[in-house]
């Protein structure tokens, strides 16, 4: 989009002009910070959506894992009582 400077210097001076010239680059360089910042916004907001995601499934597969492991335990106190003990026997195989 070309800026019709020769129009404006004639018909309200080089000042005005001058003026308008700046007005028009900053409001140029607003437009394109704003769609550079509403990019980076996206990209952040997609990543943590993903990292929840992801962290989330992590937890419920940690979770699961943890709850398993606790029934694993407590089928080996019922099916061999004397783990809790201390004076424990090692099997041949451990010595």
């Amino acid at each position: 989009m070309d800026f019709p400077w020769a129009a404006i210097l004639k018909e309200f001076g080089p000042f005005v002009g001058i003026i308008a010239f700046f007005v028009w680059r900053d409001w140029r360089r607003e437009e394109k910070l704003y769609d550079r910042v509403e990019k980076l916004e996206t990209y952040q907001k997609d990543m943590l959506e993903n990292l929840v995601e992801k962290s989330t499934s992590a937890l419920a597969q940690s979770s699961e894992c943890i709850k398993w492991i606790g029934r694993v335990l407590e089928y080996l106190v019922r099916v061999c009582p004397r783990i809790v003990g201390q004076n424990c026997d090692k099997p041949e195989s451990l010595k």
